[in-house]
């Protein structure tokens, strides 16, 4: 049975079947299944599954995700939109992300945006002007400059 194959798997197979990517190994193009998907290489592309992805410790994935479940021991560097996501301690998510839960271990990175969905939160910060955080910073530098030079 052909691990990417779907055509030699009966119906009750497929949803719960895990497509796996092995560490040496590089792909780009799309995945997208109702099942699983491993990754311990390298993949570029687009990865759509309705069930989970995995970037084990070797896998680094350049693209864009669209997943139920996301667990991140390697790289992934893209367009994140996932409901439950988990950073371990060795991995390192780089880009934009959408999620509904979001846990990131000690020692675990992520880098970019993130937004969880359907918040009620709004920041308050872009309704202050700019223009009076630089007039408290130039006020606080001038006396910084007035005391160092006594």
């Amino acid at each position: 049975m052909g691990i990417f194959s779907r055509f030699n798997q009966d119906a009750s197979t497929t949803s719960s079947s895990t497509t796996i990517i092995s560490d040496s190994t590089f792909i780009k193009g799309i995945i997208d299944t109702t099942g699983s998907v491993f990754i311990d290489g390298k993949f570029e592309g687009v990865v759509i599954s309705a069930g989970s992805l995995t970037i084990g410790k070797t896998g680094e994935v350049v693209g864009k995700i669209k997943v139920g479940k996301l667990t991140v021991s390697g790289l992934l560097d893209g367009i994140i939109n996932a409901e439950d996501v988990s950073v371990l301690e060795t991995g390192k998510i780089l880009g934009t992300m959408q999620y509904q839960t979001l846990v990131i271990e000690q020692n675990g990175i992520f880098e970019g945006q993130g937004t969880l969905k359907n918040s009620i939160l709004k920041s308050q910060y872009k309704s202050i002007e700019d223009s009076q955080f630089k007039e408290l910073i130039e006020d606080i530098t001038k006396k910084q400059k007035a005391k160092s030079s006594k």
